[in-house]
């Protein structure tokens, strides 16, 4: 089993509220790379999150970073000109933000800064040598003034990239990102590869790194409701909490369709092709189970009462009718029995239910969508009886 903690990168702040959610339904922790002495300013939604569960974990990536910078020196002395040509920080704007545009295109964005402590001072000189970069100390994070050490922001990914790949491979998690763009932090980042992917000379992998993290919010996205952004960050706290065996079956399934697709994918270089085999090991060991689920769930029905007690007058009463039964003592004692085989009936398919979702693989996701769908009074009043018969969940 793996440790279910993901990777987040290339930033310190989840800048997506919905993706934020999202993860929490999946990963058991999200570790982040923060570099000491950052000033950490999270939305009131992320604190909300980590608060209640312990979501969030920060890691110092200074160790990494000095185990990657040496090829980053390497590939920046070897490819110096040609790093220059294309990523010049000479009359460039620093804005601190990193811009959306494809990282791999020649550069005209503005720049962005890399805090000084994720830097190791000879990777820092090399990249000042070649006009790759220089220190800034206007920019702020809250109300906190910073150094940077200002980059493009390709560069600036490419490295982020390389130390999550360092830190994953150091702490077994899984690099997870909210951010889509040309290349991920899987692989081996020699100085090579870093020349290859900023100089564009290499075709961008068939994404077998993120095959985990993709087939995980595959699932829990489909069963999320549109408008995610308007549940309260405690709702995705209590399912964490409150169906934690559900949620371990549930990741051993993404395990299993991750391996199933990974193990038929390993001479795959078609990209095209992967997505096929990612989608079909999602649809075979998620979509599939769940939809079967869903259906059983709704065949249960609470029997009627009637089909399952026999009611009959007493004959040897004179004149009494089922009428005059009802209405006397005689029609509570039948009234009692009616409730008891009620609740009993109730009981049964309730135990039945639990242990269908409780053995199921997908369970856990049956209860994010019933928890977080969105509903009506009247559905809502609905799914309150269905609960009481023991045929909701």
């Amino acid at each position: 089993m793996a440790l279910q903690t993901g990777l987040y990168y290339p930033y310190v702040h989840l800048r997506d509220e919905t993706w934020a959610k999202a993860a929490a339904l999946y990963w058991r922790n999200l570790a982040r790379v923060v570099p000491e002495g950052f000033p950490v300013r999270d939305r009131a939604v992320v604190k909300e999150l980590n608060e209640g569960s312990g979501f969030l974990i920060d890691r110092d990536p200074r160790p990494a970073a000095v185990a990657v910078a040496p090829a980053f020196v390497a590939a920046v002395r070897d490819n110096a000109e040609a790093l220059r040509a294309r990523f010049d920080v000479e009359d460039r704007r620093f804005t601190s933000r990193w811009q959306s545009a494809p990282m791999l295109a020649p550069s005209t964005r503005d720049l962005t800064g890399l805090y000084p402590e994720e830097v190791p001072e000879e990777l820092e000189e090399t990249l000042r040598e070649a006009g790759l970069a220089y220190r800034d100390w206007r920019q702020t994070v809250g109300d906190q003034q910073v150094s940077w050490v200002v980059v493009d922001p390709a560069f600036a990914w490419a490295y982020k990239c390389a130390i999550t790949e360092e830190l994953a491979r150091r702490t077994a998690f899984t690099p997870v990102t909210d951010q889509l763009d040309a290349y991920t932090a899987g692989g081996e980042w020699s100085a090579g590869r870093i020349a290859d992917t900023l100089l564009g000379r290499t075709a961008p992998a068939v994404g077998r790194d993120t095959a985990e993290s993709r087939m995980a919010m595959m699932a829990v996205k489909c069963v999320l409701p549109a408008d995610l952004r308007h549940v309260p960050a405690d709702k995705i706290v209590r399912l964490r909490t409150d169906y934690a065996d559900e949620f371990t079956a549930f990741s051993a399934a993404v395990e299993a369709a991750t391996a199933d697709v990974l193990g038929a994918t390993q001479q795959v270089t078609d990209r095209a092709a992967f997505e096929l085999h990612l989608q079909r090991a999602f649809d075979h060991h998620l979509a599939l189970p769940l939809d079967k689920l869903r259906k059983a769930i709704n065949g249960l029905k609470l029997d009627t009462v009637y089909t399952t007690l026999t009611i009959r007058p007493e004959v040897s009463v004179p004149g009494a009718g089922l009428a005059w039964l009802l209405g006397g003592g005689t029609a509570t004692a039948v009234g009692t029995g009616i409730a008891f085989a009620a609740l009993a009936n109730r009981q049964a398919v309730a135990r039945e239910r639990d242990s269908m979702v409780a053995s199921s693989p997908v369970g856990y996701l049956l209860r994010v969508e019933k928890e977080l769908k969105p509903a009506t009074v009247l559905k809502r009043a609905g799914r309150v009886l269905a609960r009481t018969a023991g045929v909701g969940i």
